[in-house]
């Protein structure tokens, strides 16, 4: 894979390790899926007896790390995510839930820190005076920071500002028949936050607009706003202490010069890896040789037929690994059409010991 890469010096790589087993490519329906197959095989191989470190999931960008974490999360699996914090604890993934909480429940004082959050993301003139200002009025009217500014006297341009602002939450918050992913939507949009975001050509402002997308989508799983608030509460907190023995979660960026005994890649697919058009091809293959050569026994591919709500295909990486080094399976099945050995036996008994139903 890394001799297609035009800037590379010729050389011969090798390792005194001997043949290992081949890379396991697999693809599935769905990200769930995915991220579902790849906690349910750390778990059997960790029934073996490895500790949690010797396992990574490596991806290409922050937000793969969602359905990942939640997978995590169902099978009781510990993990930590390195170099970054877990995704909904992401400042722009936190923002947009706070403009949801405020258009759910714009006269309750409990959305306060809600609109302390987001009332100024795009700035809107609401700086400390003005924000006291409005709680002084809300606490001796007794209502919500929401109510109390168009009882507020500011300056002209920030009370515009503001009463378009809370006009803008109390009419989404309004609609019927939208679905949360729909709402979400129309609050990025019409508030100016995704604007403010666009306008921002940093690599921070592309990677908050693309944690927004896998929110948006993630979002339409759930049929009241409640629910999802109580989802990114326990997720927020499922990761737990630091420095124990946990599962690795991170970036192909932050596993440079980092080695595992078992790594699993999901996401190899077209358009997420290789990225777009506004990434270079040359480094993305170089990420790839990255992350391939992470593994020090076993290193897992996957990808999924529908991501975002779209479809996709494998990343044309997968096609420049040689057939002969590669699997479409765990390397402990047999091929069905070969039936099942001993090995295939007790793994499936060892899942199923774990509580798995296979």
């Amino acid at each position: 894979m890394i001799a297609h890469d035009p800037q590379r010096i010729p050389k011969e790589l090798f390792t005194r390790r001997g043949i290992g087993l081949p890379i396991e490519v697999m693809g599935f329906a769905y990200a769930s899926d995915e991220a579902d197959a790849i906690a349910r095989e750390i778990g059997r191989r960790a029934a073996t007896g490895l500790p949690w470190h010797d396992f990574a999931v490596i991806y290409r960008q922050n937000r793969l790390s969602r359905s990942v974490e939640e997978a995590m999360i169902r099978a009781r699996i510990p993990y930590e995510i390195v170099g970054d914090v877990g995704f909904y604890q992401r400042a722009s993934v936190k923002d947009v839930l706070a403009l949801l909480s405020l258009a759910a429940h714009p006269n309750d004082r409990q959305s306060d820190e809600a609109f302390r959050r987001v009332a100024n993301k795009p700035a809107r003139g609401l700086g400390t005076k003005a924000l006291g200002a409005i709680e002084l009025v809300a606490e001796s009217q007794g209502t919500s920071l929401m109510e109390a500014v168009a009882h507020t006297r500011l300056p002209a341009k920030c009370a515009a500002a503001l009463e378009t602002f809370v006009r803008t939450i109390r009419a989404i918050g309004e609609q019927t028949g939208l679905t949360i992913g729909a709402r979400l939507t129309e609050l990025v949009e019409q508030t100016g936050y995704l604007a403010a975001l666009r306008a921002d050509d940093s690599e921070e402002a592309k990677t908050h607009i693309e944690n927004l997308s896998e929110l948006i989508e993630f979002a339409d799983g759930f049929r009241r706003i409640e629910h999802l608030m109580e989802h990114a509460a326990l997720a927020s907190a499922a990761p737990g202490e630091k420095g124990v023995d946990r599962v690795q979660l991170l970036t192909m960026h932050k596993a440079k010069g980092l080695e595992f005994r078992h790594v699993f890649l999901p996401a190899w697919e077209a358009n997420v890896f290789p990225g777009g058009m506004t990434r270079d091809p040359d480094e993305e293959r170089r990420l790839a040789y990255v992350a391939l050569t992470r593994a020090i026994e076993q290193v897992t591919i996957t990808w999924c037929d529908f991501r975002q709500g779209g479809s996709t295909m494998p990343s044309g990486f997968i096609d420049e690994i040689p057939l002969e080094h590669r699997i479409g399976r765990w390397n402990w099945q047999t091929d069905p059409a070969h039936g099942q050995d001993g090995a295939w036996h007790r793994a499936r008994e060892e899942m199923q010991a774990l509580g798995f139903d296979l």
